[in-house]
């Protein structure tokens, strides 16, 4: 590759990358998304790829909500493929690398920004192929930027999906065959097969698109072939059969790795080599008839491709000429999009969810930005002629109307990315009226050409009418009107430059000496986008939706992070509506990031959530139960009130809305010996209640959580609501750690227990870090907190406590 081209490859990359920075909205859109970030943070921090930390996405209305499946052990794992997933690991892992040094910024506001580089990208690589048709630079320059800017690669550039990566990986393998027959090199067969493998292993329904490109290989073989079209002495000696077996073998090899590697995934998360994780039997598949999904994907207002991208009607007429210069490829392109459009005008939801525009579609915006090559071409000739009038007759009908459709289409995007599409959304359900409670009967809204003005197209600008900064979706622009001013002048000086240096290269001599600028030139243009990508990410780390350092649930996590200990600690969280919290701050506090699942406070509802819980009491020590927006011992709680039975909790802290619970697991009583008592305990009024027996470890490291588990007889009814005290004391005499609980956590009244029965009161202590090596004495009792001075109840020998045996903690010398 010249220095001219790829200098000016550097310049659109980087060009395509701070735009999209500038219009990222910095968050999630709606849950697809989601699942797909919990597989690379799960990957990134664990090695595991569960999605356990939004498992209550599993219990919604609509199927199409459900992006993930139980495995056999109860854990939920993703339904989508995992490409897009663990090629973002490495972003993320650098991402992460920077926040745990000190950098300050969140990791998942920060990893949103990895599709906008994906996509970019994929320009370069479009251009690339344009130039391997026998297009110039320019050209394919032209069309990197009509892509990138005025198609709706650009919306989903900012968005957490994996269409941007279909995109790419489709391309890519065009791009491999196309170059096999230029030059008859099996390596590019190879990269054909790369791309191949990661198209089907981010969607697996792209097979069908492969066997397309795979087709397109065979006939262009048989094409040139049959023409002696070769460009070289070198690759005519190749055209032969065994050169044909070897292209074919270097492509098919990465696919069966790709499919050796999805049937291993499969296993990993659902126990079989076959199964995907979509829910056929609850009425995902292709049950659409194809008329009806084909109208929505194209002609209907609400999702229709050209009323999303209008660049397209130029693609539509400019497919001619194309195909009159390029008949194989022209072919090749009307198979993958008669493919994809046919698959997906079957799916059962073929408008995508809350999206904007055809989103299963996105793969395909490159081929069809590809077509526009000739007309590219006379824009080019045009804006490269030294008179006004001269350019505009090579311009040509062609070259106008790739002008005109482009600008609309631009102006389109540009209003997709700024302001947020979904809220259109949610007002169109007003609008359109959907039965929730039955979300098989879901169906897109604003589909008749007499609903043409409440296209979502038009749905950003009422948007924006109605309340531009409250309906805003720029990272730069909160929704309170707070501007962070610094990043948008640096992002106004870093866009501005390298528009200037897009120029500068335009207009150089392809074949001059000094077509490209020196060394610390190109290195500064390359830096540019970095040093606004850092910017971004510290400045809209500050965003409120994100939490305060050392308030509420930052404050949470902050307390997690600094006692976690790695593979003894577990996360359990009932913040349906904070999950965003722990994914952008936790692994940036936590050095070894503990896992964490996510349920809804009704999730001990289902059998899954009982089976995950009952396994977690076994496989760690200690448990971080967080709340959010819940009351203490809320009775819908089914989380909180299954833990007050099976775990031994140690305290309870409110941060603000939120709340930290700390438990201690049965696994810590694991060999701990059952002292034996029965000493009876006496209120002022003579009722009785017996201490039978008590269990707890002998030893315990300081930091550690100590699990205490009462067994107990109430001999005679009770007159209050007695409350349980557990402390443990120091050699000196002073508690180090206490704790203040009723019956079950507080949730069954003393006086509600029943009397000559065995009772079990399960209790934890949490040791601080500093606690002093030695022997501690560890005490229980009962008290009346409605007696004067919350009166204790005495023991016959007139003690107000039971000792219910000694501890060691630490290392104890001789």
């Amino acid at each position: 590759m010249n220095k001219y081209r790829a200098f000016g490859i550097l310049i659109l990359i980087g060009l395509l990358v701070s735009i999209y920075t500038m219009t990222s909205a910095g968050r999630f859109h709606i849950v697809d998304e989601v699942s797909l970030f919990a597989v690379t943070e799960s990957w990134a921090t664990r090695g595991e790829v569960d999605t356990n930390a939004i498992a209550w996405t599993q219990w919604v209305n609509s199927p199409g909500e459900v992006l993930g499946a139980f495995g056999p052990n109860g854990e939920v794992y993703s339904k989508k493929g995992p490409a897009p997933a663990f090629l973002a690991t490495p972003w993320y892992l650098l991402l992460r690398m920077g926040a745990l040094i000190g950098a300050g910024f969140g990791l998942l506001q920060a990893t949103l920004l990895w599709n906008g580089i994906v996509t970019g990208l994929t320009a370069a690589l479009l251009w690339l192929t344009a130039n391997r048709l026998g297009y110039r630079n320019r050209t394919g320059a032209l069309l990197g930027l009509l892509f990138g800017l005025a198609t709706i690669a650009w919306p989903y550039a900012n968005q957490f999906f994996g269409e941007p990566l279909s995109a790419f990986a489709l391309l890519l393998t065009f791009y491999g065959v196309l170059s096999w027959r230029r030059s008859g090199r099996v390596f590019w067969m190879a990269l054909a097969g790369v791309g191949a493998g990661l198209a089907i292993a981010t969607v697996t329904a792209h097979i069908l698109l492969v066997g397309v490109l795979g087709l397109y290989a065979l006939a262009g073989w048989w094409w040139d072939g049959k023409q002696g079209a070769t460009d070289d002495a070198e690759s005519n000696a190749d055209r032969d059969v065994k050169g044909l077996l070897l292209g074919l073998a270097a492509f098919v090899i990465p696919i069966l790795i790709a499919g050796g590697l999805l049937m291993w995934y499969n296993a990993v998360r659902f126990g079989s080599p076959l199964e995907t994780g979509y829910h056929f039997d609850s009425g995902e598949g292709f049950t659409t008839p194809i008329w009806k999904g084909f109208w929505g994907l194209i002609f209907s207002p609400y999702r229709g491709v050209f009323w999303h991208t209008p660049l397209f009607f130029a693609s539509i007429i400019a497919f001619v000429p194309f195909t009159r210069r390029h008949k194989i490829e022209g072919a090749t392109m009307a198979a993958l999009s008669l493919v994809l459009v046919g698959l997906y005008s079957l799916w059962w939801m073929w408008w995508g969810g809350f999206a904007w525009g055809p989103r299963f579609l996105v793969p395909l915006t490159p081929f069809w930005v590809l077509v526009l090559a000739p007309w590219a071409e006379q824009v080019v000739n045009a804006a490269t002629r030294s008179s006004l009038g001269g350019g505009l007759r090579k311009l040509g009908g062609g070259g106008v109307a790739l002008i005109a459709f482009g600008l609309l289409s631009l102006i389109v995007q540009a209003a997709a990315v700024t302001v947020n599409f979904v809220n259109y959304e949610i007002r169109l359900r007003s609008l359109f009226p959907t039965d929730w409670a039955d979300p098989l009967k879901f169906g897109p809204p604003a589909q008749g050409v007499g609903d043409f003005f409440r296209s979502p197209v038009f749905g950003q600008f009422w948007l924006m009418r109605d309340n531009f900064t409250a309906n805003t979706d720029l990272a730069w622009l909160w929704p309170d009107g707070n501007i962070q001013w610094l990043l948008l002048i640096i992002g106004a000086l870093v866009i501005g430059t390298l528009v200037a240096a897009f120029v500068f290269w335009w207009r150089a001599d392809e074949e001059g000496d000094n077509v490209v600028p020196s060394l610390p030139m190109r290195v500064l243009i390359a830096i540019l986008p970095l040093v606004l990508m850092a910017t971004w990410m510290g400045e809209v780390s500050r965003n409120p939706a994100y939490g305060s350092p050392g308030q509420g649930y930052r404050a949470v996590l902050e307390t997690i992070c600094a006692e976690e200990k790695p593979g003894e600690d577990v996360v359990v969280t009932i913040a349906p509506f904070s999950y965003q919290i722990p994914m952008n701050w936790m692994p940036t506090l936590c050095r070894s990031v503990p896992p964490l699942f996510g349920y809804a406070k009704d999730s001990m509802a289902y059998a899954e959530t009982e089976q995950v819980m009952a396994s977690l009491m076994t496989q760690y020590d200690r448990v971080w139960f967080v709340t959010g927006g819940l009351p203490v011992n809320d009775p819908e709680n089914s989380v909180e009130r299954w833990l007050a039975d099976a775990a031994f909790k140690a305290d309870d802290q409110w941060y603000d809305d939120f709340r930290l619970v700390r438990y201690a697991t049965p696994a810590g009583l694991e060999g701990a010996p059952t002292a034996n008592f029965s000493i009876p305990l006496r209120t002022e009024s003579g009722k009785v209640v017996t201490i039978m027996s008590a269990q707890a470890p002998q030893a315990i490291e300081p930091g550690g959580i100590l699990p205490i588990r009462i067994d107990y007889e109430i001999v005679t009814p009770q007159e209050s609501d007695l409350r349980w005290f557990v402390q443990l004391i120091s050699p000196e005499g002073y508690p180090v750690a206490l704790l203040d609980t009723g019956p079950l956590d507080g949730y069954v009244p003393f006086t509600a227990l029943p009397v000559n029965e065995i009772l079990r009161e399960n209790a934890a202590l949490q040791l601080p870090a500093n606690a002093a090596p030695g022997v501690y004495q560890l005490i229980a009792g009962l008290y009346d907190p409605t007696a004067p001075d919350a009166a204790r109840l005495r023991t016959p020998d007139g003690s107000d406590f039971v000792e219910l045996g000694k501890i060691a903690v630490g290392e104890i010398g001789d």
